[in-house]
């Protein structure tokens, strides 16, 4: 079982100094702040101060870049000398400006929730709870419990899990296991766990894509597409179940002796239900009944709840609320100084679809789209399909979802609703977040599994991944044909 040191901050390289991580810490810590003084209160000078403060992060956090990160900082610097040189108007700058500092503030407030997990008694519960399943209930409750732990704590709830797993590997019980088996059931508890983990991308109010898309598409809620992407998730977990059970079908013979879940454990799992129904609903509720967006009153509730649950978590495992808020701030403190790639990724979706919308001659690529004979079903179905291309060469869905969408809401084609773009990206980003070798998700899958994300990915997940995007493909095609998106 993990110890509350094995998922907290990781340390920083010990040939780095502690100044840059001390300027990397208050620089977005300021940027933080500022998104949301400019929530309620807009300044030029503010968004400026913020955007400094900003672009000091991103150069001293320079080592921490792979190349999904580089691609988008490359585009938007492009991007920015172009719209200099072509004169783009300052509003249009300041806009871009308040996109990419709320975004990036957005990724760090989602990080309050994983601190306050850290020292939550029922996420551990949890995670054994759903790691020490027998086989015939093992891929729905990892699946589950990688959705689950992905919508409260994403990647942070990714990593604990895929860490449980793969210490399950060592006990006992499993250490007799004929090496197919051990490789097969290593296998199979990975791509559970990712699967369910993907699956966040289809509806969760707290993903990475649904909060791209509402802030990309004008006048679209999370009502038009949320729910469907709800229930096909319910979908997709029945095709991965189906592909789980024809892979363990020669083992079953085995007779091989069934692991159990600690006892009482159930209750962790059932508290981290409650935990994401009751944020879920503050959310929604601060929504309503303020003037608030639906992501402003995301970024405000989040570090609000995460303090509450941490106070509780410190009650009861610390013996003081006073110490969980405290250990919890410590941890999120110390994580600012490690978000670079996250934040360059964001503050990128921010930044690159105001000033390419102001840069693309819309009237010439309507005139294109008809010269090409392209409509309303083909630019749908190519919008999800662009997702996974691009995702596979290195190009984070986030910033595909900003900049295409934007571009596709903006030419107005007839018969395109915001919401079938909207659909039609989610399905494309939730296919290729357990395949691409370069997403995030994989990169951290193959860390802690110990096999390449390429093998993870298109070797493993590859026809899980082509069915549900067909699948997908199907149910929007049928939907827009049928006029209901």
């Amino acid at each position: 079982m993990l110890s509350r040191k094995e998922h907290a901050a990781p340390v920083p390289a010990a040939s780095e100094g502690t100044l840059p991580i001390t300027l990397r810490r208050i620089s977005m810590a300021f940027v933080t702040l500022s998104a949301l003084v400019l929530v309620v209160f807009h300044s030029h000078a503010l968004l400026l101060l913020a955007v400094g403060a900003l672009l000091l992060f991103l150069v001293l956090a320079v080592r921490q870049y792979r190349t999904g990160a580089w691609v988008p900082i490359l585009l938007s610097l492009g991007v920015l000398a172009l719209s200099l040189a072509r004169g783009v108007h300052a509003d249009v700058l300041y806009q871009a400006a308040d996109r990419m500092i709320f975004l990036a503030a957005l990724i760090a407030m989602l990080g309050t929730l994983r601190s306050a997990a850290a020292i939550a008694p029922e996420v551990l519960q949890a995670g054994a709870y759903v790691t020490n399943q027998p086989a015939s209930r093992r891929y729905a409750a990892m699946t589950f419990g990688g959705h689950l732990f992905g919508v409260l704590i994403n990647f942070g709830g990714l990593a604990l899990l895929l860490d449980l797993a793969k210490r399950s590997m060592s006990t006992e019980a499993a250490a007799h296991l004929p090496d197919a088996a051990r490789e097969a059931r290593l296998r199979r508890m990975t791509l559970a766990i990712v699967r369910g983990f993907s699956l966040i991308s289809l509806w969760s109010p707290f993903g990475f894509a649904t909060n791209a898309l509402l802030i990309t598409l004008p006048g679209v809620s999370y009502m038009d597409f949320g729910p469907v992407g709800f229930a096909m998730s319910f979908v997709f977990v029945a095709i991965g179940w189906g592909l789980d059970r024809l892979d363990g079908r020669r083992f079953r013979k085995l007779g091989l002796t069934p692991p159990k879940p600690p006892e009482g454990s159930w209750r962790g799992a059932a508290a981290l239900v409650g935990h994401v129904l009751a944020l879920g609903s503050t959310v929604f509720a601060t929504h309503e009944l303020t003037p608030l967006s639906f992501q402003e009153a995301l970024i405000f509730a989040v570090p609000v709840y995460a303090f509450l649950w941490s106070a509780s978590a410190g009650r009861r495992s610390m013996g003081r609320a006073s110490a969980g808020a405290a250990s919890a701030a410590q941890t999120t403190w110390k994580r600012l100084s490690d978000l670079g790639p996250e934040v360059s990724v964001f503050a990128a979706a921010g930044f690159l679809p105001v000033l390419l919308l102001a840069l693309i001659p819309t009237e010439t690529l309507q005139a294109t789209i008809v010269t090409l004979g392209l409509d309303a079903f083909s630019i749908m179905i190519g919008l999800s399909l662009l997702t996974v291309v691009l995702a596979l060469i290195g190009i984070n869905p986030i910033v595909t979802t900003s900049v295409f969408g934007s571009i596709a809401a903006e030419l107005a084609v007839p018969g395109l609703s915001n919401t079938a773009i909207a659909l039609a990206i989610t399905g494309g980003w939730t296919s290729v977040i357990g395949l691409s070798p370069f997403i995030t998700t994989l990169v951290i899958a193959s860390t802690i599994m110990g096999r390449s994300s390429t093998t993870i990915g298109l070797v493993w997940n590859g026809l899980y991944c082509a069915t549900i995007l067909s699948v997908w493909l199907l149910l929007i095609s049928g939907l827009m044909l049928t006029g209901m998106i």
